[in-house]
């Protein structure tokens, strides 16, 4: 399905004679990324909840042009009486051809040794890990996800990003998010949710380019600022002003590094 569509025309959501959202209309089309941020109870988890179909609108139409939806809450669920490996093992419903795909994932997420250990007893990044990979393996068209990166350590987040730009050739993409880095050098476009209303922004970024390359050994890595990374592929993505570009690539290949694309970042 190549022309995903959400459209809201007028929705309110009151939750417990509360208004949450207040008669917004919007409409989010293609396969993008779209950030959406607020302050702390504005309402975002609330609208994520609407566009996955967990809420109903209390009022209004909301139209979604997908086929499958990938949600991964803030918190994920509380009491669930699996193991990581049971919990995937039920969500995927046995279904072999995923097993090199969940392995796939449970690998750069380096999740390999927590699989036996019971979903209660897992932290905070770990749970954050399990949902995003039960996400990602439905295939979704339309991927949800609030606060995304949260609890994640800094390797982890990278991949994530990496596998989110990934995923954006093939889904569109909305989330929440507090981190400067997630709405960098992810999101085509940012919303703000404000007073139950949601506003697009006109945020910019301009003068950038991506330069993609494989590494030999992580010294290679000190000192950058990468925006994804796969350890496994040994690959590795940053993000330079286009006058830092010439230097940059030249200190990658005095590392031995091996340029694989370097391209111009999207103005946004």
């Amino acid at each position: 399905m190549e022309n995903r569509l959400i459209k809201a025309t007028d929705i309110s959501k009151v939750i417990a004679g509360q208004t949450i959202i207040k008669q917004t209309s919007f409409c989010l089309q293609g396969n993008k990324a779209f950030c959406i941020q607020g302050r702390n109870g504005s309402g975002k988890s609330t609208l994520l909840k609407l566009l996955a179909g967990i809420y109903e609108p209390t009022q209004g139409i909301l139209e979604r042009n997908t086929h499958k939806i990938g949600y991964v809450p803030e918190h994920f669920p509380e009491g669930l009486p699996f193991r990581i490996n049971e919990y995937f093992a039920y969500i995927t419903n046995f279904h072999s051809h995923v097993k090199k795909e969940l392995k796939y994932y449970t690998q750069l997420f380096s999740l390999d040794a927590f699989l036996n250990t019971p979903l209660k007893q897992c932290s905070k990044g770990t749970k954050q890990k399990v949902g995003i990979i039960q996400a990602l393996i439905s295939k979704p068209d339309l991927l949800l996800l609030d606060e995304p990166l949260t609890g994640l350590d800094r390797e982890s987040q990278q991949v994530l990003i990496q596998l989110l730009n990934e995923q954006k050739r093939k889904s569109m993409i909305i989330f929440t998010a507090h981190e400067k880095q997630l709405m960098e050098k992810m999101a085509d476009e940012h919303y703000f949710l404000e007073a139950g209303r949601l506003i697009k922004s006109n945020m910019k970024r301009s003068g950038k380019k991506q330069i993609k390359f494989q590494y030999k050994g992580v010294d290679s890595l000190h000192n950058l600022h990468l925006v994804t990374h796969d350890p496994i592929q040994r690959t590795a993505v940053l993000i330079v002003n286009s006058d830092q570009c010439d230097q940059q690539l030249l200190h990658l290949l005095n590392n031995q590094c091996s340029i694989l694309e370097v391209r111009e970042e999207e103005n946004r």
